[in-house]
């Protein structure tokens, strides 16, 4: 109830409905034809499935740019992007471990790392009156593991590991920097 109240407090300081805020919508919205296509498993709908997520994987970073380049921060984007662009991820890598051959303990490592960070990140908002941003570091791992996740789509079998190693360790890399990153600031918060 104090989470909800404090997003609808941040949220009413700026503009909602922006142009980067629908690219952000419009990823929610691609899962489910994501997971229907991946469900019905012929090469012409897997590619279509690639074409979904690479739309999403786009949108992802032209919905920031959009927001910088034509003055439409809004504190719900900065809020929706992060949360969306974990949801996507997390459902993306769900489906392949349901559809494909990939490995359901990464989504045990992923699940608690996303929960803590939007915990940590809704208690700093509460607390620092504000809503912190993304680091360079989160997106690294985001697009590391969006690449991986397309490795396992398209079944390629010699290099999704290697992929995975990578990913996990920029994985391992952001959760230390968002940790190191939320103690400080919670020192530093009123």
């Amino acid at each position: 109830m104090i989470v909800a109240k404090e997003i609808r407090r941040l949220v009413s300081r700026t503009p909602v409905w922006t142009l980067a805020n629908g690219l952000t919508l419009v990823r929610l919205l691609l899962l489910p034809p994501i997971f229907l296509l991946l469900r019905r498993g012929d090469s012409t709908a897997q590619y279509l499935a690639l074409l979904l997520v690479a739309t999403g994987w786009l949108t992802d970073g032209l919905d920031g740019y959009l927001a910088r380049r034509m003055g439409q921060v809004s504190e719900l984007g900065r809020i929706l992007d992060p949360l969306v662009d974990k949801l996507f991820l997390l459902f993306l890598i769900l489906f392949l471990i349901l559809l494909r051959d990939f490995p359901p303990w990464v989504l045990a490592i992923i699940l608690p790392r996303d929960l803590l960070i939007l915990g940590g990140g809704l208690y700093l908002a509460h607390k620092r009156r504000t809503v912190e941003e993304s680091h360079l570091w989160g997106k690294i791992a985001t697009n590391a593991l969006t690449i991986t996740a397309i490795a396992y789509l398209l079944s390629w079998r010699s290099i999704a590991p290697i992929l995975l190693v990578f990913a996990l360790g920029m994985v391992g890399i952001s959760s230390w920097r968002y940790g190191w990153l939320f103690f400080r600031k919670l020192q530093r918060a009123p």
